[in-house]
């Protein structure tokens, strides 16, 4: 019972407080209220070299993007065995396979995926008349964001 008029006469104490504050500084709402500004914000310029629609269509989603075969660090043969490749962040790889009509099939990719993929679908990346599908391409960690 002692405690609850404890409580009950702290709890008075501070609205009472609270209740006469107002008094002492004079109005205190003018210097939080929101005030116009005349004028203009200052506007953000980004400036390219290309075009939004180039550079959106250079990158497809964090998965990387097109890579010039003669600038491969490596050339994969795909077999119609193969199911998954591991790679490394950034690099640029060089796919090979064989179509159904025999002829030689190639595309080249740079991994630079987002930090939240581990992975990329062949399928998502190649182009769509390349033979090999239902490939995964496993990438490994960018060292950037590695902890330790």
């Amino acid at each position: 019972m002692k405690m609850q008029h404890a409580v009950a006469a702290a709890l008075i104490g501070l609205s009472t407080h609270a209740a006469f504050a107002w008094s002492e500084g004079g109005d205190t709402w003018s210097s939080v209220a929101p005030k116009a500004y005349s004028g203009s914000a200052p506007v953000m310029t980004v400036s390219t070299i290309g075009s939004l629609s180039q550079l959106q269509s250079e990158r497809t989603s964090g998965k990387g993007m097109p890579a010039t075969g003669d600038a491969s660090d490596r050339i994969v043969e795909l077999s119609p065995s193969t199911r998954w490749v591991s790679v490394a962040y950034g690099e640029k790889v060089t796919f090979n396979t064989v179509g159904a009509n025999g002829t030689q099939r190639s595309f080249a990719w740079q991994f630079e995926v987002s930090p939240v993929r581990s992975f990329v679908d062949l399928d998502d990346v190649a182009p769509a008349d390349f033979p090999a599908r239902s490939v995964r391409v496993f990438v490994a960690e960018a060292p950037e964001y590695r902890g330790g």
